[in-house]
């Protein structure tokens, strides 16, 4: 192939890199996304708020239409890779937070976007998640993150700024905003099995 691909094997990596997040609802579960999770994910999506879900999606939606849903969970673990944070409420897992990444043309950088549920929001997911999803990228040798939100989005562009990416405005369109972070070996942290 004349293009980088993730060497990824999502079980192996989640066993080397992903770790339970502590908050003080209690413990999330960090795990790659998977076909089997759509119930859970459409759960999550329609929890969301109106504006978190057009804050994700760009767009206003409800729930996500059935392709798109596929396309979610059918994450294909080689061009792309995405991890769900999952935590027991009212004895129930449900999905509060998701990270994904997907490689650029290119191959040597990827494109990522983050979602946490509302009330579990400013309590280390999010963080916890990037943190997760940075280690991994990195160890395939991604060596840049980049990805948008609406320039308006002034909680993204704090958690963006306090997680090491600089942000501009995105030259095609003022309404974006473009972030980027250069990561790679330092960013790459020894397997913990």
């Amino acid at each position: 192939m004349n293009h980088f691909e993730f060497d990824y094997d999502a079980d192996l990596y989640c066993r080397m890199f992903c770790r339970p997040i502590r908050t003080g609802f209690g413990e999330v579960t960090v795990r790659p996304i998977r076909p089997a999770d759509a119930g859970l994910v459409q759960a999550f999506v329609g929890d969301l708020s109106a504006t978190s879900r057009y804050l994700r999606f760009f767009q206003p939606l409800r729930h996500l239409p059935p392709a798109l849903l596929d396309r979610f969970v059918g994450v294909d673990q080689v061009t792309q890779m995405a991890l769900v944070g999952i935590a027991l409420v009212e004895g129930v897992p449900r999905i509060v937070g998701e990270a994904r990444c997907a490689l650029s043309a290119g191959g040597e950088s990827a494109d990522i976007a983050i979602v946490v549920a509302d009330s579990w929001q400013r309590r280390g997911i999010g963080t916890g998640l990037l943190s997760t999803l940075e280690r991994i990228a990195a160890s395939t040798g991604v060596t840049q993150l980049t990805g948008k939100s609406f320039a308006t989005n002034e909680t993204f562009r704090r958690f963006a700024g306090a997680f090491g990416f600089d942000a501009r405005p995105d030259a095609a369109d003022r309404t974006f905003l473009r972030i980027e972070k250069h990561i790679g070996s330092s960013a790459s942290i020894s397997p913990r099995c």
